[in-house]
């Protein structure tokens, strides 16, 4: 699914703490209409079977992450950080020192002994907490949200708990670090959303157009996943219809759902 580097961090098990108190719905919303323009793609069959979503933001009235909301202990967490840094290089045999981890290629789940376990509200937080955000530029999730992604497709990406606790005590949050543990190559850019670049030896390439045109996924590829960050999504994420009734209302202000398309290659293309 919202951006996935700067000053990252991670996670363990700890203890649950008291159920998350967030913008749960009781009634998901009905999925935005279906379209069903003319297709005409002789390379590929259109599938409707399935919907899909992509992941996107208005930069307009967006909720500030709970990056903002929240205070850690900042020791512990240079800490943490430098441990994953020397873990990173020890797996992969390399003297090079990134920034941090987390969306580094190859995609290797984090330590959980290496990610912070515990941030603390600010007095001015919100009383309604979202339920899909970020801190330091890490995707947290509620515990509501993860359970939901995890009955539809286990061990694609990896949860770190994270205990959000109030500034003067009282109800504390069960939240997850969540990190991607792949980066796709779904999208067909020649059925739209995309235009052609070409490099200066003459080889071309594929870039998201400007305007917000509706851009399709390849089935075959996309396989059974239902969130996954892609190399061409333009905030990062897809997910699928199945996921986003299960979820229901789960996107904080200044995010929304924009349906793409579904396609297969033809067998004899």
């Amino acid at each position: 699914m919202m951006g996935f580097l700067r000053s990252l961090f991670g996670t363990k098990e700890s203890p649950a703490p008291e159920a998350v108190v967030t913008a749960a719905v009781t009634a998901p919303p009905p999925l935005p209409p279906q379209a069903s323009p003319s297709f005409s793609a002789p390379d590929f069959i259109e599938c409707t079977d399935r919907r899909f979503f992509e992941i996107l933001e208005t930069y307009q009235n967006r909720t500030r992450p709970l990056h903002d909301h929240v205070t850690w202990d900042a020791d512990e967490e240079a800490r943490l950080k430098t441990r994953r840094i020397e873990a990173y290089q020890l797996r992969n045999g390399t003297g090079y020192k990134p920034h941090d981890v987390f969306h580094l290629w190859p995609y290797n789940a984090v330590e959980p002994e290496h990610v912070i376990k515990r941030v603390q509200l600010k007095k001015t937080a919100p009383k309604t907490l979202p339920e899909y955000s970020q801190i330091m530029h890490v995707n947290v999730v509620s515990d509501r949200v993860m359970k939901a992604i995890t009955a539809l497709e286990e061990g694609r990406h990896a949860f770190y708990p994270l205990e959000i606790v109030q500034a003067e005590g009282g109800t504390s949050y069960r939240y997850y670090f969540m990190q991607f543990l792949e980066h796709t190559d779904c999208t067909v850019p020649k059925l739209g959303g995309f235009r052609k670049g070409v490099r200066q030896d003459g080889t071309t390439y594929w870039v998201r157009a400007s305007t917000d045109d509706k851009v399709s996924l390849d089935i075959g590829r996309v396989g059974a996943r239902h969130l996954f960050c892609d190399k061409r999504a333009k905030s990062g994420c897809f997910i699928s219809g199945e996921l986003v009734t299960k979820l229901g209302d789960f996107l904080p202000q200044g995010y929304y759902l924009a349906e793409v398309g579904l396609v297969r290659a033809r067998p004899d293309a």
